[in-house]
């Protein structure tokens, strides 16, 4: 697909820049290539990336949609699901649209890694809604290891004459079959713990999961999301795992983890909880739930067990119905 080649048809590109004169030429063309095409464009971006990109277009710049939408990088579940949900909303609408996101460079290792996961399983969960999805990636603010990352979860990279193939591509099961590092060893000091037996001590849970999320200065609906997450994730090793489980959870400045061990060693498939479940599914509805209600949830199974950890933002994001 050239830049000149209409939207209706799914490609998810990288645009990997260096400079600001490099992010003008690569995005100039294919913005007032949509703008001639009288397409919506949604660009979530950095601050840095707009200004550049806004004085570039001059009095176009008002046709671009500069964020909003109720997509933000926040929560990285949310964040998926929102562009799923926008892309989907823009399809039914019969809108040609193109989207234009960028990551928070500032983002701690493991939000990275679960953000790359992500981008990875976009290929399989916006392909449907046949958008393009350009993202955005500057290379004097990631290592060289994450920009390898980069490239290995989009099909296509932006250059001057439109988008191109990418040879270090990797399907999403391949990707993301690779793994994740064991989660951090727990701190020592441990805000909240919780021995489940069985079933009928998940309501104590609850209770326990919104005492502790109120003595951390939460909002109604930041507790909601974790006790709705936890309990999800808790049910589910009790019922496919291996009881008793344990429940911990501590807080830094920035987020609440949680984390559920269980003893059972079968391992969670990698792509589980990325594409929602329909209606009628009786399986994979629960860490669909808590995956995009958490900001980071990350899977581990080892010869001791299964871990589920999750990390959640102090801010308040949008609900997953």
């Amino acid at each position: 697909m050239s830049v000149g080649a209409p939207t209706g048809e799914f490609v998810h590109v990288a645009a990997l820049y260096a400079s600001d004169e490099q992010l003008r030429d690569l995005l100039l063309p294919y913005l007032a290539d949509g703008l001639r095409r009288h397409e919506n464009i949604l660009a979530v971006i950095s601050d840095g990336a707009r200004q550049v990109l806004h004085d570039a277009l001059g009095d176009a710049a008002d046709r671009v949609q500069w964020g909003g939408c109720g997509v933000s990088y926040d929560r990285l579940g949310q964040m998926f699901e929102g562009f799923a949900g926008y892309l989907a909303q823009q399809r039914r609408a019969g809108v040609p649209t193109r989207v234009i996101g960028e990551f928070d460079s500032d983002s701690s290792p493991d939000r990275v890694s679960q953000y790359l996961r992500y981008e990875s399983m976009a290929n399989e969960v916006y392909a449907p809604h046949g958008y393009p999805v350009v993202c955005l990636w500057d290379q004097r603010r990631h290592p060289t290891d994450v920009l390898a990352r980069v490239r290995a979860v989009h099909p296509q990279l932006l250059d001057a004459s439109g988008p191109i193939t990418n040879a270090e591509y990797r399907m999403p099961i391949d990707y993301l079959a690779q793994g994740q590092d064991p989660p951090a060893a727990a701190p020592a000091d441990i805000d909240l713990v919780v021995q489940l037996d069985s079933s009928d001590d998940l309501g104590a849970l609850r209770r326990r999961l919104r005492s502790w999320s109120a003595t951390c200065g939460l909002g109604v609906q930041d507790t909601d999301d974790i006790v709705i997450a936890v309990d999800e994730i808790a049910t589910n090793a009790l019922e496919h795992g291996r009881p008793p489980a344990r429940v911990r959870g501590w807080t830094t400045p920035a987020a609440l983890f949680v984390r559920v061990d269980d003893h059972g060693r079968t391992s969670i498939p990698a792509t589980t909880g990325y594409h929602r479940p329909g209606t009628d599914a009786r399986r994979g509805r629960g860490i669909w739930i808590a995956r995009h209600l958490a900001d980071v949830l990350t899977t581990h199974t080892d010869p001791t067990g299964t871990t589920v950890a999750m990390r959640f933002t102090r801010s308040a994001g949008l609900r997953v119905s």
